[in-house]
């Protein structure tokens, strides 16, 4: 009440007593303190406690911070273990999509080279057997190509399969049994593609088709049938166009200086026994080192800058030239005479393509399909070989490899089946010519009794181009049969008659009847009963 009362104050009471008025300045400042402190302990205690709170809440947050720190860390961790594990994934899975592809190529390999695995299997011990033979059979094919080419086939074949065989046999030097010659120096793509070019594919040609291509020494042709130059003419093509010459053309020298240079054939054809000596450094190939290192030969008074792609060809029209040893010593003489076998077989062409037409354009079709295919498959199995044994790294890898690979054994696959095909019609077609070989034996044993009058008298000469022609007409000319029996006895009978009158035409009156005698005998010694010897 006294607090209350207006009047209850400082200045008042000091008025009244000064101690009073200390004392109530004390109680004054009392009261407010109590007033104070009344408001002011509930906050202290509040803060004490907040105080309290908050170095709870640091110290929570402390352990917190390091649990966070420590989670942080483990987080860390496990991103590094999962980076880690992504990319050990990553890799994995591109492994195995390797080991996929990898499988896949392989089956892929297999699938198309299983095939091959006999063929090759068998070809290297073939190859490994060759090779233990190689001696001998490189010393028989070297002697062959040096030695034999002027004589004729029964004197070569004495001289290769006889003598000198044998002798080698004798002195147990490895050699290829059975040996063939064409076996070892050539194989069923080239002798088909010059079967197509023209050169018959007796073995007597086939043996000068080697000669030809394999001697070192330029081939100087003896060729009174022309067989030679028709087949080196068809064999070269276009590339002989302007280089056919011979000794007596003003040109000849300027033209093989072309030929040399440019690397082209050159033919100089119906040479005589004599060989021009202005050819003897390119007949003996005398070379000499050039500026830069090029290779140069003299020719005439010039210096020629020398091609390795040039090719020479000799022929001559003599039958029986004399030629001495400083030219068989520089060129390699062959002998392109006609075998009966081999003029039979161009006549059964020539009679089949007169009485048969359709059966010769099928048959010579056919063999141009086969020498393309054969060439085709030989450079598809080269590739095969060549792209395998040159990859590089794992093969597997190389699709573009694999590929290439599988292309080339489909169609090489495609063209074996085409080949066994064709040779199947080829056999067909085959049966069908041979019927017509009556025709064709009667035309061989004619000519070379017409050759033989040589041996009478020198001036009896024919050729084979005329002698075609009375062929050709005789073809013509003889009687239609409804029967082919009937129609070859009439060919037959006809050939014989125009033969023997086309010849008696250009004999003396005293070789007519040994001409007829010399005739009946040759027919009944090709006939199918053997002549009597007594």
């Amino acid at each position: 009440e006294y607090m209350k009362d207006p009047s209850f104050t400082y200045e008042n009471i000091k008025t009244i007593s000064t101690a009073g008025a200390g004392l109530l300045k004390w109680v004054l400042a009392m009261v407010n303190y109590y007033n104070v402190a009344k408001g002011v302990e509930p906050k202290r205690k509040k803060v004490a406690e907040a105080e309290k709170n908050l170095r709870l809440a640091q110290r929570d947050l402390a352990d917190t911070k390091e649990q966070l720190a420590a989670l942080n860390n483990q987080l860390t961790n496990l991103r590094s273990q999962f980076a880690d594990k992504t990319l050990e994934q990553q890799d994995l899975r591109a492994k195995a999509d390797l080991m996929e592809r990898r499988l896949m190529a392989a089956e892929r390999l297999i699938a198309g080279l299983s095939s091959e695995k006999e063929r090759w299997a068998n070809d290297i011990k073939s190859l490994e057997a060759a090779r233990e033979k190689l001696v001998g059979d490189c010393l028989l094919c070297s002697s062959f190509l040096s030695y034999t080419g002027a004589f004729t086939f029964k004197y070569r074949s004495s001289m290769v399969y006889g003598l000198w065989q044998s002798d080698l046999l004798t002195r147990t030097v490895p050699l290829s049994q059975p040996f063939k010659l064409e076996n070892i120096m050539t194989n069923d793509v080239e002798t088909t593609a010059w079967a197509l070019e023209g050169l018959p594919g007796d073995e007597l040609s086939i043996q000068n088709g080697l000669l030809t291509t394999r001697a070192a020494r330029w081939p100087l042709c003896i060729d009174p049938q022309m067989q030679a130059v028709t087949w080196i003419k068809r064999r070269e093509g276009k590339q002989l166009e302007g280089k056919v010459k011979t000794f007596h053309d003003a040109d000849f020298l300027k033209q093989l200086e072309l030929a040399i240079q440019y690397g082209f054939p050159f033919l100089f054809e119906g040479c005589d026994e004599y060989i021009d000596p202005v050819i003897d450094p390119v007949l003996e190939r005398s070379l000499v080192l050039g500026p830069g290192g090029k290779q140069m030969i003299k020719l005439g008074d010039k210096e020629v800058e020398w091609d390795p792609n040039f090719r020479l060809y000799l022929t001559s029209k003599l039958s029986n030239p004399k030629y001495g040893p400083e030219v068989s010593g520089k060129a390699s003489i062959i002998n392109y005479g006609l075998t009966q076998q081999g003029l039979a077989e161009q006549l059964l062409g020539v009679t089949v393509a007169h009485e048969r037409p359709d059966l010769e354009e099928a048959r010579a079709g056919l063999v141009a399909d086969m020498s393309a295919n054969k060439a085709l498959l030989k450079k598809l199995e080269d590739t095969l070989l060549r792209e395998l044994s040159n990859a590089t790294g794992n093969i597997l890898d190389n699709s573009e490899l694999i590929s290439t690979l599988e292309s080339a054994k489909e169609k090489a696959v495609e063209i074996s089946q085409k080949l066994a095909a064709a040779k199947a019609t080829a056999k067909d077609i085959e049966e069908a010519r041979v019927r017509y070989n009556p025709v064709a034996a009667r035309g061989a044993v004619l000519f070379f009794v017409m050759a033989s009058l040589n041996a009478v008298n020198n001036m009896y000469e024919c050729s084979l181009s005329a002698f075609l022609k009375v062929f050709n007409q005789s073809l013509a000319v003889s009687k239609r049969e409804p029967s082919l029996e009937g129609r070859l006895r009439a060919i037959v009978d006809t050939l014989t008659s125009d033969v023997y009158g086309y010849t008696c035409l250009g004999l003396f009156e005293r070789h007519k009847l040994m001409f007829s005698f010399q005739m009946a005998v040759k027919i009944l010694e090709a006939g199918p009963t053997p002549l009597d010897p007594e």
